[in-house]
């Protein structure tokens, strides 16, 4: 009670104190030690942002941790065909076969993890599936979704009668005695071996058909590599060690080994400089969003030149990039929206012997991880290129750095770091709907900047 007592006290006190005593502030103090021209001012600027359309081939899907396997036919992008190579390796070494070993089965078991369709009525829509053996090894030359042919594998499947998948968890396939009977004859050095044996024996390529005739959806089937394994039975005979048996031996797949997928598109026909009423945000390799910097910078420019504003003394403070989109009738369509999008650069990497050329997501991506995101209330994408954009001012990139892509982010985590990487989606097939540049809603570059005196 003493406590409580006290402060009441206090607070009464403070009161008399804030009624009856009044400071006056006066708010031109200063005022006139900061010359105007020395003010930073900060003003806003749209610019039409000058968005086309190009295809993203050569998109870098070697080792991407999925086998990717199916076919689906969409009404504006056409059809969409996914395939994967990867190698098959024995699970023991030093194999013995005995004399004459003499195939009995061959089977492929493939377990599906994960599927992707757009329509619940293709989640078990029956798909012919069909396995060739590679002609071509899987190194640093094929490392992208058009790297393989149809040269690189032997036209004749090796699975036997039609295996089809009607979009359960799992799928075996028996495969051709002959081929088996080709691995019974790898020698001790191929048994010992894991790169001499692909030397001989390069690797399976498998594939499915599309949905017939003028129907239209598909499925694309998930497969971790892990989850493909075979056995193979053969009769084994070793006098010397009078063994005369059925014996079995396992193959897999590894996931530390390459498997490449290819990705085929048929929406090359909608490449545009100057899309009007839609553009299309495509998954895999397929058509998206395409914006030359160049072409921003020498907008900035006309228009800094037109305000008398010296473009060397540009401040970003935020540079927005808005693609809005209208909401779809079928409003399950929003389903397959990309969840966040970014944009991507063409850059060289690799080795000196082994070059490559990846899609990365400019550096901005790093400094929230929403950005980029769908906002559906306003129905646009934001993506922040603040950054970006301050370089491209200042002359820092030229040619392909100012190249980009419109593409959905793909992000994994580090369990023991907590460090996040951020990569082009290479996996899942989606689409989504943007507004053209001859739209009212059309995409935009929202600037927010101050000018140096």
């Amino acid at each position: 009670m003493t406590i409580r007592n006290i402060f009441r006290s206090a607070a009464a006190i403070l009161l008399s104190s804030l009624i009856t005593s009044c400071i006056e502030t006066d708010k031109t103090t200063g005022s006139g030690l900061v010359p105007d021209n020395h003010i930073l001012k900060v003003k806003t600027a749209m610019f039409d942002l000058p968005v086309q359309m190009k295809m993203s081939d050569s998109l870098q899907t070697i080792f991407s941790g999925s086998v990717v396997v199916g076919a689906y036919k969409d009404p504006d992008l056409g059809l969409v065909e996914a395939s994967s190579a990867f190698q098959v390796i024995p699970s023991a070494d030093s194999l013995s076969f005995g004399t004459n070993p003499v195939a009995k089965s061959f089977k492929m078991y493939v377990n599906v993890a994960d599927k992707s369709f757009f329509y619940e009525k293709d989640q078990y829509v029956p798909q012919n599936f069909h396995v060739y053996t590679l002609t071509r090894d899987l190194d640093s030359t094929v490392a992208y979704n058009n790297s393989l042919t149809d040269s690189d594998y032997n036209p004749v499947k090796i699975n036997l009668g039609g295996s089809i998948f009607f979009g359960g968890d799992s799928l075996v396939m028996d495969l051709s005695l002959a081929y088996a009977q080709q691995l019974l004859s790898a020698t001790t050095a191929e048994s010992d071996s894991t790169e001499i044996f692909l030397k001989r024996f390069k690797g399976l390529y498998m594939k499915t058909d599309p949905l017939p005739g003028s129907l239209e959806g598909g499925r694309f089937n998930i497969i971790d590599p892990l989850d493909i394994f075979f056995t193979l039975e053969y009769r084994h005979v070793d006098a010397s060690k009078s063994i005369d048996k059925d014996s079995l031996i396992f193959y897999f797949v590894s996931d530390v080994r390459p498997t490449l997928n290819r990705f085929k598109h048929s929406s090359q026909s909608l490449v545009s400089t100057n899309p009007q009423q839609k553009i299309y945000v495509e998954g895999l390799a397929g058509i998206k969003p395409y914006i030359d910097f160049n072409d921003v910078k020498n907008q900035m420019t006309s228009w800094a030149q037109a305000n008398n504003t010296d473009i060397s003394k540009l401040i970003i403070a935020k540079a927005e990039l808005r693609l809005p989109y209208e909401f779809p009738q079928d409003f399950t369509r929003m389903t397959y929206f990309p969840s966040q999008l970014f944009l991507f650069t063409r850059e060289k990497g690799g080795t000196t012997t082994a070059p490559t050329v990846m899609y990365e997501p400019l550096d901005d991506i790093s400094y929230y991880e929403s950005n980029g995101a769908i906002n559906r209330s306003l129905q646009y994408y934001s993506i922040d290129i603040s950054t970006y954009l301050q370089k491209v001012v200042q002359n820092k990139f030229t040619g392909k750095s100012l190249q980009t892509w419109v593409a959905p982010i793909l992000q994994q985590s580090d369990p023991y770091s907590g460090a996040v990487y951020y990569y082009i989606q290479n996996i899942l097939y989606g689409k989504a709907t943007l507004n053209g540049r001859g739209m009212t809603r059309k995409p935009l570059l929202v600037l927010t900047y101050a000018v140096m005196p």
